[in-house]
């Protein structure tokens, strides 16, 4: 959940490009930061706060300039947001910035206490720290300390700790170098001809490369300013492989927005273009370099979907997709209760995966634990090289870009895309549905992005800024949905309560009698989804409920239904389309809602409390 960066120079000061690399990766964490050099006493810089709270304090207090520094920004996991908890943490004549969880820190640190060690810190990160260090004092015994002295005492300390770790790490006697582990949290390496990285993600460095190393899980080494060296958990030297990436260094900057968030929104239509020119050839063979054979798709007789948080209300969406294209059952579960519950898999089964980033921790044990059962896992995510896309037989790869806002957006709509994708090329292989049927699919998603823009346009922006603004006092919301507009309920409920901090709750509308209705009143805003389908009838008829017990419904529908419109009191006109698509079309205004009621508030909106964008720890 935190952002790691470090840098070794062949010349120049390293302070600002570590600076402006935090500010790159504060999606990951905001509550503190921090900054090391390699210099005399390894200088520490630490503030509670903001990435921008620390550059103040380094401008006052400067810190000497060096080629050679790592730095951190936070999210807390052990110990309260202060300057003490906040790295780099010293120990002896090592300085380490951590992203993770050191499980077993508590046994640790007390045989390290009875040793005679002081912590000045909650954290486990410190705990790391005073590890290292006990391995590197035993290491010195044997004679001076040299570059693969610290990786026998680095490869002994990953034997001995438990948990998630990306550490970047400085020894005071080895200048010029920055050492590296990963098991769990996410670490890459970026090379360039001024200099070496190493990174959180590639948008700490993207500025200044586009060359990078993804390690892998056990890997560690050291990179200086010309040269990196990999070893796997045998320490035996590894040649790992070099991805060029295409994203510039504009597509991680706000282009004029106020806020991250309103440009991924309106990003939306070249998303969706993009991913269907990735995915589809010019005969329109979908999916064409997919590596799951058709023979194999046909021998699946169940589909698990595991994710978390947005991707999963994607994969809720998705059921409905998969189901109605290919004939398969669909079951869709939280990766974070599957994992732990022992679930009944086989090979007959297909897993797919749904994240971002790549990188969420509880998705990729889902997986592991697929694979383990003998199921075929595929993925749906937006970054190549990460560790989920390792993890699988195969990746429809999302064209977002980099999604910087902590609450999703993009992402969702090209994940829904990709498994509209998957599930045409499924039902391609068993035969459930023909060439015609595919071509017909295949252009109600390219022709929905013209009402994608639609959507995106000033007059529809301003008028839900507009019903926003007169909702922002409410407290409670409710959004209401039938069938595949149900996820898109749970997703507009979830933006909402992640950016503006109220209490809104997504459910099914026929479910409103059975309990939840008893929470409407005067207080409450109702937001209802009624659009396209065969359940417009009782759609409006849960209106109507709920209508009558004094909440205020705004309605999203359509020009064509005009009882829905003379219900509510408020309404966001959706263009007509086919019901297949039509799910992509209602989440956009959702997301616009939730933005401008947190807008309103004055809430923090890239960056909402409590929260960080890539959930690489439990």
């Amino acid at each position: 959940m935190c952002g790691i960066v470090a840098a070794c120079f062949k010349n120049g000061d390293v302070v600002p490009t570590l600076v402006e690399g935090l500010r790159c990766l504060e999606y990951r964490g905001y509550d503190s930061a921090g900054l090391a050099v390699l210099a005399p006493g390894l200088p520490v810089r630490k503030a509670k706060g903001r990435v921008e709270d620390l550059a103040q304090l380094i401008e006052q207090n400067p810190l000497p300039d060096s080629s050679v520094g790592i730095a951190h920004t936070r999210w807390a996991t052990h110990g309260e947001p202060s300057q003490v908890n906040s790295h780099p943490h010293r120990a002896g004549s090592v300085v380490l910035v951590h992203n993770g969880i050191l499980e077993n820190f508590e046994s640790l640190k007390e045989s390290f206490v009875e040793e005679g060690r002081e912590f000045v810190s909650q954290t486990d990160s410190e705990v790391w720290a005073a590890l290292l260090d006990h391995e590197i004092g035993l290491v010195r015994k044997d004679g001076p300390l040299d570059p693969m002295g610290v990786m026998r005492a680095l490869n002994r300390s990953m034997a001995r700790a438990r948990g998630s770790y990306g550490l970047a790490i400085l020894v005071e006697e080895l200048p010029g170098l920055v050492f590296f582990a990963r098991n769990e949290s996410p670490l890459v390496l970026g090379l360039s001809p001024d200099g070496n990285y190493v990174a959180s993600d590639v948008q700490a460095v993207l500025a200044r490369t586009h060359d990078f190393i993804y390690l892998l899980e056990g890997q560690c080494g050291w990179i200086d300013a010309e040269s990196f060296h990999v070893f796997d958990r045998d320490l035996g030297e590894v040649q790992p492989e070099v991805e060029h990436l295409d994203w510039d260094a504009e597509s991680v900057g706000k282009s004029g927005y106020e806020h991250f968030m309103l440009k991924e929104i309106e990003e939306q239509g070249i998303v969706l273009a993009q991913t269907l020119s990735s995915t589809t050839s010019s005969k329109d063979r979908i999916l064409p370099d997919f590596r799951v054979s058709d023979d194999t798709l046909r021998s699946f007789d169940r589909i698990v979907i595991v994710a978390c948080g947005t991707a999963l209300h994607a994969g809720r969406l998705g059921r409905y997709i998969l189901e109605e294209a290919t004939g398969i059952p669909v079951d869709v579960d939280f990766a974070s209760e599957f994992r732990y519950r022992n679930p009944l898999l086989g090979e007959r089964d297909l897993v797919l995966a749904i994240s971002q980033s790549g990188e969420t921790a509880d998705t990729l044990g889902a997986v592991k634990v697929a694979r383990e059962k003998g199921a075929t896992a595929v993925a749906i995510c937006n970054v190549r090289g990460s560790s989920l896309c390792r993890l699988v037989a195969d990746t429809i790869l999302t064209q977002c870009g980099p999604e910087i806002g902590v609450a999703s957006t993009k992402a969702f709509t090209a994940q829904v895309l990709a498994i509209h994708l998957l599930a045409m090329r499924v039902g391609m292989a068993r035969r459930q549905m023909g060439e015609e049927e595919l071509l017909r699919r295949l252009q109600l998603l390219r022709s929905s992005r013209t009402a994608i823009e639609t959507l995106l346009s000033h007059q529809v922006r301003s008028h839900i800024a507009e019903v926003a603004k007169k909702y922002a006092h409410k407290s409670v919301y409710f959004f209401l949905g039938r069938g595949a507009d149900y996820p898109i309920a749970l997703e507009g409920a979830l933006k909402l309560k992640e950016i503006s901090y109220l209490h809104a709750e997504g459910y099914p509308a026929g479910e409103m009698k059975h309990g939840p209705l008893a929470l409407v009143s005067e207080d409450m805003v109702v937001v209802a989804l009624a659009g396209e389908g065969p359940v417009y009838d009782k759609v409006l008829g849960n209106m109507q409920e709920v209508k009558t017990r004094g909440a205020k419904l705004v309605v999203l529908t359509n020009t064509d239904k005009r009882e829905a419109i003379e219900l509510a009191d408020d309404v966001v006109l959706i263009p007509r389309t086919d019901p297949l698509v039509a799910p992509l079309l209602h989440v956009i205004p959702l997301q616009y809602l939730a933005y401008y009621v947190a807008l309103e508030r004055g809430c923090e909106i890239d960056k909402p409390r409590n929260l960080a964008k890539s959930v690489t720890v439990e």
